[in-house]
């Protein structure tokens, strides 16, 4: 590429800030537009007191040695190792997940997995034997479970954090998520101590002692650094884009007051909700793409950082909580992950992540009426704390956190893409942007490759998070990129 290239990325999330890291190692200049007053996205970290909280627990983990091999170059000596325990909350009982069968068995009854050998037995029959179609998120579920651990396991969990029966969503999110994984690979693992091509489930992973933040902070320092002519202005929303032709855009944002400016780019890369691009996008597209847009949902999510006297709670490093009745779906605790996560060693603190959607019934109560339920529920429900250890709390409110994966989601995003096509040098990428469920390290890892792609390389960036092994588990097949070599990055 040559020195005229100038690529504008909206968003200052991990994806939009992987690419513009990417480009700016090549000597590309860059320009980041965030509306947010910090830079991250959903992986922000906020300080409270002194305790520092994530936006639920984001680690960092991946089966591509070479990403990893570039996450800590990028975090040099802030990497800190984090043994993975987690466990799932039923009916007052605690599940180690993954699934073990010798756990289920203990916890349980032998009663019950028989009884979940038994549906396992139907449910194979009828999805593999008679070919039942697999038509929403429950029956991919059944088809690799049964009904008695999909009902134990799955739906409850799901359904609290889509608000949405399984029955109405899509079987690509138990695709996407637990690929691989079935009552077989759990059996192999916990009974028969065989691992056929898994070499290992994911048993630790790395975390930036400081908290996730430091890993778009990270990204943010190298583009400044290395150009003067690279800028990030945060507080500032994009308000249109104008198509010139092919890798010709005007690209317009408005600052927090409410100055407009307007920046001539070869290449656009969107972070913002797939959603609301095709909005503000000129060329207009036709009404069904707008419809297309406005049918994408997403989840929000309202974080409850509670701070305890109280020098630890549990050993876990998630608690997913299935329970109806419990406000909260997942909990866990930073200094777990982390012991700079809490400036006194002598207490502890807790993320609960409540999921929900604007403008429903937890969305409008208030942030004090959030953080006490949540303080009974870990009080009267979980036995877990005390009230009178409660120090303080602290509500954080996130929109468009999760992108909801219903029925018609898949139809909608084609409608759209196929609508994006017509704008040579424009590219989606990042959770939002693709309206893909990305962990973090899968939205880098997007970013990455999308600015190498831009650089003129022949990759599949949007490959990303579609292989078919599940995610937890480490196999010989797993993807070796070799796109992030030191002598690529000399100097960066």
């Amino acid at each position: 590429m040559n020195k005229k290239e100038h690529v504008v990325i909206m968003g200052a999330g991990p994806a939009g800030l992987a690419t513009g890291h990417e480009l700016t190692v090549s000597g590309v200049k860059v320009t980041v537009i965030e509306r947010n007053d910090f830079v991250g996205g959903l992986c922000n970290t906020n300080e409270h007191n002194g305790y520092k909280f994530d936006l639920g627990g984001h680690r960092w983990f991946s089966k591509n040695e070479d990403l990893n091999n570039w996450f800590r170059r990028l975090m040099g000596d802030e990497v800190v190792w984090v043994e993975r325990i987690s466990r799932i909350y039923y009916d007052g009982g605690y599940y180690t997940y993954p699934i073990s069968i010798v756990n289920v068995i203990k916890n349980a009854g032998i009663f019950t997995i028989m009884h979940a050998g038994i549906t396992y037995l139907i449910s194979a029959l009828q999805y593999s034997i008679f070919n039942k179609s697999i038509n929403n998120m429950r029956d991919a579920y059944v088809a690799q479970f049964g009904g008695k651990l999909y009902d134990m396991f799955f739906r409850r969990y799901s359904e609290k954090v889509w608000g949405l029966p399984c029955e109405e969503l899509s079987a690509d999110w138990v695709s996407q998520r637990s690929a691989g994984l079935s009552i077989w690979t759990v059996i192999q693992e916990s009974l028969l101590k065989t691992k056929s091509d898994n070499e290992s489930l994911i048993e630790e992973f790395m975390y930036p002692r400081d908290g996730y933040v430091r890993i778009p902070q990270r990204m943010a320092e190298d583009i400044t650094r290395a150009d003067e002519n690279n800028a990030i202005h945060l507080e500032s929303t994009v308000t249109g884009i104008v198509y010139n032709g092919p890798n010709d855009f005007d690209v317009t944002y408005k600052d927090v007051q409410g100055n407009e400016s307007t920046v001539n780019a070869t290449s656009v890369v969107s972070t913002i909700p797939l959603g609301v691009l095709p909005r503000i996008l000129k060329p207009a597209p036709a009404p069904e793409v707008i419809e297309a847009a406005k049918a994408l949902s997403f989840r929000a999510l309202i974080t409850v950082n509670v701070i305890l006297r109280k020098e630890r709670v549990s050993i876990d490093t998630w608690l997913y909580v299935q329970d109806e009745d419990i406000l909260f779906g997942r909990l866990h605790e930073p200094k777990n992950w982390s012991k700079a996560m809490v400036p006194d060693q002598s207490t502890t603190s807790l993320v609960l992540e409540c999921f929900c959607t604007e403008g429903d019934h937890i969305w409008q109560m208030t942030d004090e009426e959030v953080g006490q339920r949540c303080v009974e529920d870990l009080e009267q429900k979980l036995k877990f704390i005390k009230a009178s250890e409660v120090i303080d709390f602290q509500c954080v409110r996130s929109l468009q956190a999760y992108p909801v994966y219903d029925l018609d989601y898949a139809d909608n995003i084609k409608v759209i893409h196929d609508y994006l096509a017509g704008f040579e040098g424009l590219h989606i990428v990042g959770r939002g942007g693709t309206h893909r469920y990305n962990n973090a390290d899968h939205s880098i890892e997007m970013g990455l490759l999308l600015g190498r792609r831009i650089l003129g390389y022949d990759v599949d960036y949007m490959g990303v998070n579609t292989e078919p092994e599940y995610h937890e588990i480490k196999t010989s097949k797993d993807p070796k990129r070799d796109y992030y070599k030191v002598e690529e990055k000399e100097g960066a």
